[in-house]
């Protein structure tokens, strides 16, 4: 559940706050080829007003990740660790 919070913040955070928009300025058939081809940039990432994080970024937000579900792993692991304990001890005293 934390994974998928966080992972949602990180979308929201990396997301540009406003979109480039074209817009249709006339009817000629110049004025409709320039917004069809600024739509076609926008389909293909073409129009350089998203910003892509380096390999800095992408590494240290991999490594944040990998970081939180080892954490989770973890304490999955030394829960299941206790509870062993637990069931031993319990068989300790039975003897």
């Amino acid at each position: 559940m934390r994974i998928i919070f966080f992972a949602t913040l990180l979308g929201l955070l990396l997301m540009p706050a406003h979109g480039h928009q074209c817009i249709l300025s006339g009817t000629d058939a110049s004025e409709i080829a320039i917004y069809n081809a600024c739509k076609n940039d926008l389909i293909m990432g073409l129009d350089k007003h998203t910003l892509l994080p380096d390999d800095t970024t992408i590494k240290t937000e991999r490594a944040s990740e990998r970081l939180i579900l080892l954490e989770s792993e973890n304490r999955k692991l030394q829960a299941k660790l206790d509870l062993l304990r637990s069931r031993l001890l319990d068989l300790i005293k039975d003897l």
